[in-house]
């Protein structure tokens, strides 16, 4: 049993000093000091004098006196700070409120009043200070020192000396510590810190990695080609930074609305007062008539639905883009790189002259082995994704523009156009040039095979479909939303893949510029648009429509600048979370604006006829605050729909 105490209390004492150490810069900040010495000072006269509390009583004890004291001189010195920088806060009709307390000897009322408005306040900083330290937890996920191979040593070096170009090698159990390329080894890299990816993902030489992923097994030789704030989580913290910096439009026009508050609540409380006589309850209209539950209402909601973005893989980078996404009833698509992967795949092979396919495929692998065009590694990755050897090319020539030519097995290979082929002495008749023109026809790549002297076969290769693609187009009609193609591809192509995926509107061969006028002709026609590409050619459409989505913000930088919302995996399955989301979002703010004035009526109700007292008047303030903060809260679990 002592043993048991022992522990527990080794534990609170551990708790305590972890809560300190996050929360330091809180727990010293002059509000929570007057707060707690005012809530202490408050707790001590009741414990003296229990009657007090009792307005009539017009309780003299010394220490309401000194609780109402040091809780309003916090209060007055913010108001006068306010008005200073001419903003009217609530602080104003609450000091005042204060002060008329004190000066009739409502030590207790006011001593409650100012108690509980320092608590709601104190409330409302934990909130940031866990903001704060969120990003201290961003910062966290980097080494502290790191092992760099310089001049053929290992030399372990504090990270801030790190520059690009520097090799890093990376142990099994460290975490990445830069944005490069693997130079050597393979290893399962835990990325969900930057992607959301729950399951690790396999890399190898030549693979991108990211500063703050993990490396669970496997040992790296790192190059790397960002550091600092330049990397991807660098890039992230900074975006968080602003977002929590960034007000919403919503957001802003109730700050302008509060700021009438201020006289509305002087004229109404001197109006009751001359209509009354009785000061006591001009003294609650002007607690009650406080705006805080208002203003509260709407950056809870759009706090709480970044959060779950976030949780999700999505990186939303300010408030704003909540309340635009919210109005969005048009998606454009760019095609390579956003519904489709950007990289060629085999989907075809068909033999001509008796040969096996898979034999076929073989000498097609075989003769690309060493081409460096996407669509020779396509043909090869094909191969071996069906377990084929692949020789070496007993001879290889990169014929750029046209195709290739190797020996292999003891055949003369030529693969490329029907043209390349006759060039090099193959005989191609009209059947075959047809069946090439009718499958490209359908915005298909057709790579002709010859073995020796003689037409062998043909390849179809085609930009690959992502998976999720046709489930997010069918998802977003549900919704409503109109979805438009826009991409650079051939119009054969484009139709291909509208009408794999049920897109009705396509623009097909336009160029960046092109794109832009677009996105302009859409918002013209008074659609608000989204723009989803990958941010590399898309970047002015990205900047140029009301929410820009990139794809892969580790990718590229243009991604950065330019969109609202990055997806880190990829993934454009998060896109109708993303606009089901903000909706809710928006409806939340709406819900809560709707009941704080609802609340401000009835109190107000209570107010004039003396029902509500100084000290239940604010406790109802203060307690109407948290269905509000419930509400939003309760965005942060709204799932994704499959």
């Amino acid at each position: 049993m002592l043993e048991r105490a022992q522990a527990t209390c080794a534990t609170c004492v551990r708790g305590t000093r972890t809560f300190v150490g996050r929360y330091r810069e809180f727990l010293l900040d002059p509000g929570t000091i007057f707060t707690l010495v005012s809530l202490v000072l408050l707790i001590a006269a009741v414990i003296q004098d229990p009657a007090g509390l009792n307005e009539a009583s017009q309780a003299s004890t010394p220490l309401y006196f000194a609780s109402a004291i040091v809780g309003s001189v916090y209060i007055w010195w913010s108001a006068i700070q306010g008005i200073r920088e001419r903003d009217f806060t609530a602080d104003i009709p609450v000091s005042i409120a204060t002060i008329a307390a004190i000066a009739i000897g409502q030590y207790s009322a006011a001593a409650v009043v100012a108690v509980l408005l320092l608590i709601g306040g104190m409330l409302e900083e934990i909130v940031s200070a866990r903001a704060g330290n969120a990003l201290e937890a961003l910062a966290k996920l980097l080494p502290d020192r790191v092992t760099v191979r310089r001049d053929g040593q290992d030399v372990v070096v504090p990270l801030d000396q790190v520059v690009a170009g520097d090799v890093l090698l990376v142990r099994p159990g460290e975490r990445i510590a830069v944005d490069g390329e693997i130079l050597s080894g393979s290893a399962s890299i835990n990325q969900a810190a930057i992607t959301g990816e729950s399951v690790p993902v396999e890399k190898q030489a030549g693979d991108e990695v990211y500063a703050g992923t993990l490396n669970e097994v496997g040992a790296l030789e790192i190059r790397a080609t960002k550091v600092g704030e330049e990397t991807t989580l660098g890039q992230i913290r900074r975006m968080v930074e602003e977002a929590q910096e960034q007000k919403a439009p919503i957001e802003r026009v109730l700050d302008r609305y509060a700021k009438l508050y201020t006289p509305a609540a002087l004229l109404l409380g001197a109006g009751v007062w001359w209509w009354s006589g009785d000061l006591l309850r001009a003294i609650t209209i002007l607690i009650v008539f406080c705006p805080c539950v208002m203003v509260l209402a709407t950056p809870t909601a759009l706090v709480a639905s970044i959060g779950n973005a976030a949780l999700r893989g999505s990186l939303v980078k300010k408030g704003a883009t909540v309340e635009a996404m919210s109005k969005v009833d048009t998606v454009a698509f760019d095609k390579t790189g956003t519904l489709t992967y950007g990289e060629p795949e085999l989907v075809d092979v068909l033999p001509l002259n008796g040969l096996e396919k898979s034999e076929l495929l073989r000498l097609a692998a075989t003769a690309e082995k060493y081409s460096e065009h996407p669509l020779g590694r396509a043909v090869v990755r094909a191969a071996e994704a069906q377990g084929a050897s692949i020789p070496d090319p007993e001879g290889f020539e990169a014929l750029p523009g046209m195709g290739v030519s190797a020996s292999a097995d003891g055949h003369r290979l030529v693969l490329g156009r029907p043209q390349l082929l006759r060039e090099q002495g193959v005989p191609v008749d009209g059947q075959l040039e047809a069946r090439t023109s009718e499958l490209a026809s359908e915005g298909r790549t057709v790579i002709a095979i010859a073995t020796g002297t003689e037409p062998a076969g043909l390849l179809v290769l085609q930009d690959g479909l992502r998976p999720e693609s046709g489930g997010v187009v069918e998802r977003l009609n549900k919704l409503g939303i109109r979805t438009v193609l826009v991409t650079g591809d051939n119009r054969s192509t484009a139709e291909r893949i509208a009408s794999e995926l049920g897109i009705k509107e396509l623009y097909a061969e336009v160029l960046p510029q092109e794109k832009v006028e677009i996105v302009k002709r859409l918002q013209s026609g008074g659609h608000r648009v989204a723009f989803v590409g990958d941010g590399v050619n898309d970047g002015p459409a990205l900047a140029t429509a009301d929410v820009g989505v990139a794809m892969g913000l580790g990718g590229t930088d243009v991604a950065i600048e330019t969109a609202e919302i990055a997806l880190l995996s990829d993934d454009l399955s998060k896109l109708p979370h993303l606009l089901s989301l903000s909706r809710k979002a928006m409806s939340a703010i709406r819900q809560n604006l709707v009941f704080s004035l609802g609340v401000l009526a009835v109190a107000v109700g209570l107010a004039i006829p003396g029902i509500l007292s100084p000290v239940t008047g604010a406790l109802l303030h203060e307690l109407s605050s948290i269905p509000v903060i419930m509400n939003s809260a309760r965005l942060i679990g709204v799932r994704e729909r499959s």
